[in-house]
């Protein structure tokens, strides 16, 4: 099939100065599979005469790096085809492209062997072309484009693999079809410039983590893939072996074995990891997801902390070529960041401080809280945008939320308006000082909500709040973000227990069951666990977490002590345990460390909005690889061997 009678919306790494054709854009998927002739040529005798065989000539140049000093050079490129372009019988131009970027080929010497060959080429088609390099005719530059002064002219041309002319998608086209389409044929998606881009960042990035840890003397260990099932918290991925009812896991980290790689004395250990968590799908999780992890011997919270802002540091010097500097890393408590944004990773570009007004109705709402927030200008959001919200939050019916716009007739009653103030005796005297003291003017929306004094979790009721208005505002306009584009904040300080909204026991890990308390905080232990803070720190960027770690326990009567006592864990869970118990036992010395994820902080310096845009084959929803069509169905035989059947549907 002639590529030419194939309509073709030209990208811009295609688009060429000279007149061209008004073309449509290609957005309807076409099914893709090789055509009967071609997957069962072999019966008749292999013939395959479309594609080049035998010796073709190496190459002298990458297609983006050629430009005006290379006129008149005989070079030898090779790259995929895009389609051709006819001015008149004897002017045919071909744009080719490579990983490095596109050079213009053109036709025009009246060989009519090679003009057959370029008019038979489809796109996508990888070849191999001899040329000389020749500059652009006068006023024919394309300044958009890296080798746009040039073009090469085409003496000899070698097709070393048609492409079919059914695919379903071309990389070079404007609207792309949907993503299961692009990830079902992810070798052609990941021809688009901009997945090039962000694979190629993910290994520089990768080098520059290595090369900055090994500077600090740390140790590259692989630990196993094949793990044991422990109970950590999320769902594990089982692996079933030949010996009936034994099972391996993958792991969800190697905290493990990183720790006891401190008891065997390696001091400084990393590792660029693969980890797996069976997990529902989101944005930026994945079942099987990459993370720089590291640990270090004889340390404190403080010496991990450096290491990860050089890191850092390097990171984004090598990456994005921005200087980051001490202060690009402030610290704030775990309590601080609750009661002040409503979030244990909140996002600082924007102020819409949390403030706690309990103390001023101490007689209407006892030993609770009242967070209010006031928003500048949120009077100009709608009455239907802020009912949108109360839906979308669930808050409709709640009775402990409240908003009240700010006019000329009530701000100096508002407090009445919020039907967790009002019954105050109070009302009447405090509206003054609650004006000054949170600057409350004409246009705001003051917003109210009534909480239990203990924070924990992830977020409050008011966090969430000010994430939806932050983002309501920002799209009307009425909030501009720190224009310093990167916000980092350590937060620290976490209660090392939550209680467990299971219900199945009285307190969960907040993070792991690995993390030390603090020295003070020990005596806690036994009596008010809920008041024990844990040496936990975690590294947020722009309001997404990029790493967390902690100062671990290396007493082994503390560790069963945690396990038993405050956890409560059965004797059959925590024995699985027993290995890290025996090595923290061993002559184990004080250690912690840090994990960050790497396909999180890939994703924000290509600024790409899923993770799934930085991995070469990631998974779809649901966890299936839709190039390979996993997971997929094993043989009755195979399931035999493992001693497995599989359970009936119940539906």
């Amino acid at each position: 099939m002639n590529c030419l009678s194939r309509v073709l919306f030209l990208s811009s790494r295609s688009l060429l100065t000279r007149p061209t054709l008004r073309l449509r854009p290609l957005t309807a998927y076409r099914p893709f599979s090789l055509t009967t002739v071609q997957k069962e040529q072999y019966l008749h005798g292999y013939k395959d005469d479309r594609r080049h065989h035998g010796h073709y000539p190496s190459r002298t140049h990458y297609c983006g790096n050629l430009s005006v000093s290379n006129e008149g050079e005989k070079v030898v490129l090779c790259g995929w085809a895009q389609s051709t372009r006819s001015l008149s019988q004897d002017l045919i131009f071909i744009p080719l492209y490579d990983h490095s970027g596109t050079a213009q080929l053109v036709f025009r010497n009246g060989n009519q062997q090679l003009k057959l060959q370029i008019q038979s080429l489809s796109a996508e088609s990888v070849i191999c072309v001899e040329g000389i390099v020749r500059k652009r005719p006068e006023g024919m530059a394309n300044k958009k484009q890296k080798t746009g002064e040039i073009e090469v002219e085409i003496d000899t041309l070698y097709c070393l693999n048609p492409a079919s002319p059914s695919l379903p998608f071309w990389p070079s086209q404007t609207q792309m079809p949907n993503e299961e389409v692009r990830l079902r044929y992810r070798y052609l998606d990941l021809r688009r410039e901009e997945l090039q881009r962000n694979i190629r960042l993910r290994s520089i990035t990768a080098n520059t983590v290595r090369n900055y840890l090994i500077d600090n003397g740390f140790t590259e260990i692989e630990t196993p893939m094949l793990f044991k099932s422990t109970p950590e918290g999320a769902r594990e991925f089982i692996v079933p072996t030949r010996k009936k009812g034994n099972f391996y896991a993958l792991p969800q980290s190697p905290q493990q074995h990183k720790q006891m790689l401190m008891a065997a004395g390696f001091d400084r250990y990393f590792q660029i990891a693969r980890c797996f968590r069976d997990e529902d799908l989101r944005a930026d999780r994945q079942p099987e997801f990459t993370q720089i992890d590291l640990e270090m011997s004889f340390v404190k919270a403080k010496d991990i902390q450096n290491i990860i802002e050089g890191m850092v540091t390097a990171i984004w010097d090598k990456a994005l070529s921005i200087k980051l500097t001490k202060d690009s890393f402030p610290h704030m408590t775990y309590h601080e960041a609750m009661s002040k944004y409503g979030s244990d990773k909140p996002d600082v570009r924007f102020s819409m401080h949390i403030n706690d007004i309990g103390s001023y109705v101490k007689d209407a709402i006892g030993d609770a809280s009242v967070d209010c927030m006031v928003v500048k200008r949120g009077s100009k959001l709608t009455g239907s945008e802020l009912k949108a919200m109360q839906k979308e939050l669930e808050l409709t019916e709640d009775k402990n939320f409240a908003f009240v716009k700010i006019n000329e007739n009530n701000i100096h009653s508002w407090p009445s308006k919020c039907p967790q103030l009002r019954h105050s005796q109070r009302i009447g005297a405090i509206e003054t000082e609650l004006n000054q003291k949170l600057d409350i003017q004409q246009g705001d929306l003051v917003v109210t909500y009534k909480r239990p004094a203990y924070l924990y979790g992830g977020n409050t009721t008011m966090g969430r709040i000010r994430l939806y208005l932050s983002n309501l505002l920002q799209n009307k306009g009425l909030l501009q973000l720190d224009p310093e584009r990167y916000k980092f904040l350590w937060i620290e300080s976490f209660p090392l227990f939550t209680p467990d909204e299971a219900g199945i026991r009285t307190w969960q890990s907040t993070h792991h069951p690995f993390t030390a308390p603090f020295d003070e905080d020990i005596p806690l232990l036994a009596t008010e666990p809920e008041k024990v803070r844990g040496q936990h720190y975690d590294l947020v960027l722009n309001g997404m977490e990029i790493g967390g770690g902690s100062i671990r326990i290396h007493s082994p009567v503390m560790q069963t002590f945690i396990l038993e006592k405050v956890l409560q864990l059965e004797r059959h869970e925590y024995q699985r345990f027993d290995h890290l118990i025996d090595a923290l036992g061993g002559g184990c010395p004080p250690h912690g460390g840090i994990a960050l994820g790497f396909d999180r902080l890939m994703a924000i310096l290509c600024q790409s909005s899923s993770i799934r845009d930085v991995i070469a084959f990631p998974k779809a929803a649901g966890g299936k690889d839709y190039v390979v069509n996993s997971p997929s169905e094993v043989t009755t035989a195979q399931l035999n061997e493992y001693g497995l059947k599989l359970a009936q549907d119940q539906n």
